[in-house]
């Protein structure tokens, strides 16, 4: 078992402490952001004798991992690794390798809490408490990765994906978990769900979505038929800075090194890791349990595929640019050699969609965004074949960001119910957005009826209004409303009061 590197820089906030305390200001409860998404966690993170600490059972769970106590030890298990965190020790253990805190686990009110630095080091997250949205935020590519469950109705399962047959009666799936390996039934009703955790996007997909080498998460019916599938994977996207014997290296330093099981495409013929070349854009598709790169998706801009002969596409346009919300209709135009038969892919996300030749060299095709589709910033993929030739492919410059989920308000003061005896109180909303950005001009705030937006303060972050007169006693109704950049709106109102003195 390689030993898991894991020394990340401590949060230490003493002065935040200060600043969370401001006479005649309501004390913001701190919000918890796991993967982009809002955490509904009840007691929140609190700070501890100048220690920021999270919840850890809370968090623990929303990954899908198992919780487990016993005395003053918990448990939880990652793959094959155990994890152990003691209840007033600094010291947690990865497999028996000892990995120090900066402060100790302790219990406050009948909450387990730890310093972020526990999933940081232990938990291969990144986690960081942003002062200005007074939120943690934790971004980490568990999910689900406990120790599979046995067979039976309603039980999980879990590992790595070894082989899809679609052609069996009815279709299987085989997960390999350390040295056991399932071949389980597949209902033909079952539902699909494919994640990048990267990217945080949940899509509905097809059993031909599932890619071996994935990571998946089973249901299991009465009789041991597989209902539902939840099929992970990790992705990066880069361009190649270097190129060794073997080895890339992306522009943001990330080295990738393929095994024997790694399939390499380099505008989409078949080659190996020593054919692709500086300035070769790559998308690389990795199992989030051994981070093994299990796909890598290449382009080289202005190459043609060394079998197409004379075939060559020459662009691909979409319409429109922005951000596309649900049942919005994305236009796609390639220009390329006549005659042939053409496709394109969203990224990795959405693909083999059919491109008609409208006129002679130019293919045309469109999609409608559905419900539950979710990503960013991914290129379009055109494949040309002509006269049943290998195919051509090209990556779009132009890139597609999809989002149909509306951002998140999720923190705001003075809180709901709760009354102040500060007659100009700061009135505030924090924003989580999804895949997209927010706007920071949508964001609208109105106090007691009046639109007070002019005189507040905006950013894709935050909303902040600061009464420049005096409200009487009694109740103050705020209503707040935010926008992504593909146009989904969230609306909060809730209702304060204010007792003078």
């Amino acid at each position: 078992m390689k030993k898991l590197a894991c020394v990340l820089v401590a949060v230490m906030l003493t002065a935040a402490v200060h600043g969370h305390n401001r006479p005649g200001k309501t004390i913001r409860p701190i919000a918890v952001i796991l993967n982009g998404m809002h955490l509904s966690v009840n007691p929140g993170p609190q700070f501890y004798r100048d220690h920021l600490l999270v919840p850890v059972r809370r968090i623990i769970e929303a990954l899908g991992l198992q919780f487990q106590r016993v005395g003053r030890n918990v448990t939880t298990y990652v793959g094959a690794k155990q994890i152990t965190l003691t209840i007033g020790s600094t010291r947690a253990s990865v497999d028996g390798d000892p990995v120090y805190l900066d402060a100790a686990p302790v219990e406050i009110g009948n909450t387990l809490y730890a310093p972020l630095r526990f999933f940081t080091a232990a938990l291969d997250a990144q986690a960081n408490f942003d002062r200005q949205t007074n939120s943690v935020e934790i971004v980490s590519s568990l999910i689900g990765r406990s120790a599979p469950g046995t067979t039976g109705a309603g039980t999980k399962t879990r590992g790595t994906v070894t082989a899809v047959d679609l052609d069996s009666s009815p279709a299987t799936i085989t997960l390999t978990y350390n040295a056991s390996i399932r071949t389980l039934p597949i209902d033909p009703a079952a539902q699909v769900v494919v994640q990048d955790v990267n990217t945080g996007t949940s899509n509905s997909g097809e059993l031909s979505d599932i890619h071996a080498g994935d990571w998946a998460e089973v249901m299991l019916e009465r009789g041991g038929r597989v209902k539902h599938v939840v099929d992970a994977y990790g992705s990066h996207t880069g361009t190649i800075a270097a190129a060794a014997s073997g080895v890339i290296v992306l522009g943001d330093g990330r080295v990738i090194s393929p095994s024997r099981a790694t399939a390499i495409t380099l505008n989409g013929d078949a080659v190996t890791i020593d054919r692709l070349q500086v300035g070769d854009a790559v998308s690389v598709r990795y199992n989030i349990d051994t981070s093994e790169p299990r796909q890598i998706i290449a382009t080289r801009k202005g190459a043609v595929s060394p079998t197409a002969g004379p075939v060559a596409i020459a662009a691909i346009g979409v319409s429109p640019e922005r951000p596309l919300r649900k049942n919005d209709t994305l236009s796609i135009v390639m220009h390329a050699t006549p005659g042939g038969v053409a496709s394109y892919d969203l990224g990795p996300y959405v693909t083999n969609l059919p491109l008609r030749e409208t006129a002679p060299g130019v293919y045309s095709g469109s999609y409608r965004v559905g419900a539950g589709v979710n990503f960013a910033n991914v290129p379009v993929f055109g494949h040309l074949s002509v006269h049943g030739g290998a195919p051509t492919t090209w990556e779009s410059s132009a890139l597609v960001s999809i989002s149909t989920e509306p951002p998140g308000i999720n923190d705001f003061a003075p809180g709901n119910g709760v009354t102040v005896n500060n007659s100009r109180p700061s009135i505030y909303a924090t924003f989580a957005s999804g895949v997209v950005p927010v706007n920071a001009s949508s964001a609208k705030i109105e106090v007691n009826g009046h639109d007070v937006t002019s005189s507040a303060t905006r950013s894709d972050r935050f909303i902040d209004y600061m009464p420049q007169v005096d409200y009487r006693s009694g109740p103050v109704r705020v209503i707040v409303r935010v926008s992504d950049e593909a146009g989904n709106t969230s609306t909060k109102s809730w209702t304060f009061y204010i007792k003078s003195r």
